[in-house]
């Protein structure tokens, strides 16, 4: 009789700690929670990356939050921030074969699901891949893609937002319209062990910012291995677009072992997440 009463009451204690688990607080995580972005409702605008193979005439998509695409969820890639027509030709898994890395020279062995370009790329790496209802509501702007140092006007704009003075700042884009608004990157000193570098696009009085912020470690601060430098060349811009109610920018972040894919929209003033990939392509 005892032992069956302490075998019920180790059935309970054992219950109630499950109860207990399943119920607990999930752990804070410091990014910001990003909504999924991957709607395969043809009636919702839809965004995902790809990269493009060595011939320029194929791409494969790279999984957004671990999410794979279905092939009619996308009609169009955006390259160079130029749309062209696809169409989907497999989805398969990753070769053994397969260096592990997301590359052009590895794309043959990569999985996912991969497209061919209906019209000729000379130019780009990477690809938005969308529908018509992404290319319906969103305007490419064009924009010229320059390096030089952001003009001091400009400077003071952005030192005075932040209170903080800066290192080095750049224009990395002049947009081909009438007004001629600028993107540019900014990188301010480092206050104890507070790293921060900003990108704004500013238009008129319009100053859209996405910050970059980081604890300084002289040997990887933003990225893996980057030696506590913020290389302004390794952040790129890939396209640029105009809804009726926010600005958008696609961008691709190179590090020493791979790239980050960000397609981000501004809300009050900031630019937000909207959707993020990964590729791997450190060198063998």
């Amino acid at each position: 009789m005892v032992k069956n009463f302490t075998t019920f009451l180790s059935i309970i204690i054992a219950s109630s700690l499950l109860i207990s688990c399943i119920n607990e607080e999930p752990k804070q995580i410091k990014q910001e929670k990003k909504e999924s972005n991957l709607k395969t409702d043809k009636v919702e605008a839809f965004v995902g990356f790809a990269f493009l193979n060595e011939k320029k005439d194929s791409l494969v998509s790279l999984a957004v939050e671990d999410e794979k695409i279905k092939p009619e969820a996308a009609t169009h890639a955006i390259i160079e921030n130029k749309i062209t027509p696809i169409d989907f030709s497999v989805t398969k898994p990753e070769s053994e074969s397969s260096n592990g890395r997301q590359t052009s020279h590895n794309f043959s062995n990569n999985g996912g699901t991969f497209f061919s370009l209906k019209e000729q790329i000379k130019e780009g790496d990477f690809a938005l891949i969308v529908n018509q209802k992404f290319i319906d509501q969103n305007q490419i702007l064009p924009f010229k893609k320059i390096n030089k140092e952001t003009n001091e006007q400009i400077k003071l704009k952005i030192a005075k937002q932040y209170n903080r003075k800066i290192s080095q700042s750049s224009t990395l884009a002049e947009l081909n319209n009438k007004n001629k608004a600028q993107i540019n990157i900014t990188l301010f000193e480092v206050k104890n062990d507070s790293a921060l570098a900003v990108l704004t696009y500013l238009h008129n009085d319009q100053l859209i910012t996405l910050d970059f912020p980081a604890k300084y470690d002289e040997m990887s601060t933003w990225r893996v291995d980057d030696g506590g430098v913020f290389d302004f060349e390794n952040l790129q811009l890939l396209s640029i677009f105009q809804s009726d109610k926010s600005i958008k920018i696609a961008t691709v972040f190179w590090g020493a072992e791979g790239y980050n894919l960000n397609f981000y929209e501004s809300v009050d003033g900031v630019f937000k997440n909207i959707a993020e990939a990964y590729g791997y392509s450190a060198p063998l």
